[in-house]
């Protein structure tokens, strides 16, 4: 793969009842599709994606973002396969945009809007290999222009400029530990003034966050180092180091970089 290409981004599917083969067959083909990027067999690590449970439902992007916990929380695709389906996505930017809407002002037809404006999704990824490097390109204006256009379904017509780290996709690829780095991020404010490497714990499991009778497939911990970040003003980077075993220090060489730029 040349440097800088630009790898192609899934849509959100639904998981819903599926078993934990068909879900990790489909991540399976995604990692393939870019083989290039694997030195070896591909096989979904175990501590990310064993507790998953065959025939359960997931936590939906209608459910997350519009309905909250209970019987609504598994509508719409699930919001996992924003990462599960985009392997080489391997730190992304999750936003705090759930329940900002006025339920009572949503249609069918926002229901099925492919393109309804649930969460930031990136537009471009691409891959340095040479460089052991990789960039995605959120375009955060675009987003909040169209939540402003939609200000009559919505409780808080405030911004959305915060946000977490979404990084068991590293975790899968043998990236144990991250840093965000305060030095060559550009107006990213992380609320966790930590300035060691982190272990990352994210992984999938069946949880009962969703309340839904017999619970849902979701991703568990929360991580206060990686959960509470701010974008100051646009445009904004976070500059992510990862490492494979953990390093004495967070200016150590990184194994991988992984760029989230906000315009």
């Amino acid at each position: 793969m040349p440097d800088g290409s630009p790898l192609y981004l899934n849509r959100t599917q639904a998981f819903n009842y599926l078993s934990k083969e068909d879900v990790l067959r489909q991540r399976i083909n995604a990692v393939m599709s870019v083989s290039s990027l694997v030195n070896t067999p591909y096989t979904p690590t175990s501590a990310v994606f064993d507790e998953i449970v065959d025939g359960k439902p997931w936590w939906g992007m209608a459910g997350q973002y519009i309905w909250g916990e209970g019987q609504r929380s598994i509508e719409g695709p699930s919001e996992e396969s924003r990462f599960i389906l985009n392997p080489y996505l391997l730190v992304a930017a999750n936003p705090w945009t759930a329940k900002i809407w006025n339920q009572e002002q949503i249609t069918e037809e926002d229901l099925n809007n492919q393109d309804f404006p649930y969460t930031w999704t990136p537009q471009e990824l691409r891959y340095w290999p040479r460089k052991k490097m990789a960039q995605a390109i959120y375009d955060v204006t675009a987003f909040n222009g169209k939540l402003k256009s939609m200000s009559s379904k919505l409780d808080s017509t405030e911004p959305t400029l915060r946000f977490g780290l979404v990084a068991y996709n590293a975790r899968d690829f043998g990236y144990g530990f991250l840093f965000l780095s305060p030095q060559h991020s550009l107006n990213v404010e992380n609320s966790y003034r930590g300035n060691y490497p982190i272990e990352i714990k994210q992984y999938i499991h069946c949880g009962d966050s969703s309340k839904f009778p017999g619970g849902c497939n979701n991703m568990s911990p929360a991580m206060d180092e990686i959960d509470k970040l701010t974008i100051k003003q646009l445009p904004a980077r976070a500059v992510v180091y990862l490492w494979k075993t953990k390093p004495p220090l967070a200016t150590d060489p990184a194994d991988f970089t992984f760029v989230l730029d906000f315009k």
